[in-house]
């Protein structure tokens, strides 16, 4: 890849598409960051002061409730990282694509 010149460097940071695509990036993943930050210390908090409620059994069945918690946020952390596959393929990488024509002369 050719060394982009500083005057090219500035014309790609100003450009609106950039801007578009480094700050949709960032927000999404502040909040997906942050979503699974509290997941996972809501969890820990829960098995600091409420450890008898997660070893009780799920009602009519011996799967306790903690177990079924931990496989919870494991299947959200998936979801989640599916929603930022979905978004960043659909949206982000147009973004791109834009940017790269624009600016690959």
């Amino acid at each position: 890849m050719p060394r982009l010149t500083p005057e090219q460097t500035r014309a790609i940071l100003a450009d609106p598409n950039f801007t578009k695509l480094a700050g949709g990036r960032a927000r999404l993943r502040w909040v997906l960051s942050a979503v699974t930050l509290v997941m996972f210390f809501g969890f820990i908090a829960l098995v600091a002061s409420a450890r008898s409620l997660l070893g009780a059994s799920v009602p009519g069945s011996v799967i306790p409730v903690g177990l079924l918690l931990a496989f919870s946020i494991i299947v959200l952390v998936v979801v989640l990282t599916g929603v930022y596959v979905q978004r960043s393929n659909s949206q982000f990488d147009e973004l791109a694509r834009r940017l790269n024509r624009e600016f690959a002369r």
